[in-house]
């Protein structure tokens, strides 16, 4: 019984964090309970239990005698997230070319260099979770579990943004060129080049972030403007 209603919230989790990610909820719009638990054909119980997940995810905020809120979409937050996306992405990096075998860091740089060279080819979508899947594939070497936590969770958190970064054709074909820079130092364990390159991949000043925010608001009021 307990298994089942585990199976439940998880669903709901799940069905709900997706919904955020993609901001099918406006930014700062009310979460009411009971209209979620009537679409997903769930009673209300699991429902509060995975908002408050989400809650400590980042994903909801939650104000006493008010209820849940959407996320806001702020220039600040995303700044900090990429930030920190930098420093554990880097320091990842670090373990993993200290540690990693020749074989581990062989399969990994033959994998995505295949992968690289149908980049151009890949839908949008498609090219968004190749990226992800690279930085986390790369960062999952390192054996730090609780690295990939915090990693899962600002992926979340800031994938409409990034989808609408890569979205500039410019930006598609650098982060291909990029990421191709960053294998070529991986392979002969360049310490200095790969950190270099991995920064410069990542790093995001505030003003490119407030023209991304900018754009990711434009494009979830989009249906409300006349």
């Amino acid at each position: 019984m307990a298994k089942a209603a585990a199976g439940t919230v998880d669903m709901a989790y799940e069905r709900l964090r997706d919904k955020l990610v993609a901001f099918d909820v406006k930014p700062g719009a009310r979460l009411n309970e009971s209209e979620i638990a009537a679409d997903l054909s769930m009673s209300r119980a699991p429902i509060r239990e995975a908002l408050n997940r989400l809650v400590a995810d980042g994903m909801v905020s939650l104000e006493p005698g008010r209820g849940f809120f959407c996320r806001k979409l702020s220039v600040r937050e995303i700044t900090d997230l990429y930030d920190v996306r930098l420093d554990l992405e880097t320091g990842a990096l670090v373990v993993v070319l200290s540690s990693a075998t020749d074989a581990e860091l062989a399969a990994f740089v033959a994998k995505w260099r295949a992968e690289l060279a149908r980049g151009e080819s890949l839908s949008l979508d498609e090219l968004v979770s190749a990226d992800e899947a690279f930085h986390l594939e790369l960062a999952a070497m390192a054996g730090n579990g609780p690295r990939m936590k915090f990693l899962h969770n600002i992926n979340d958190r800031i994938r409409f943004v990034r989808r609408i970064n890569l979205e500039a054709p410019d930006r598609n074909g650098e982060a291909l060129a990029e990421h191709g820079r960053l294998l070529e130092a991986i392979a002969v364990r360049d310490w200095k080049t790969a950190v270099e390159t991995l920064r410069e991949h990542l790093a995001r000043s505030t003003d490119e972030v407030r023209l991304m925010v900018q754009s990711a608001l434009a494009r979830i009021y989009a249906d409300e403007v006349a």
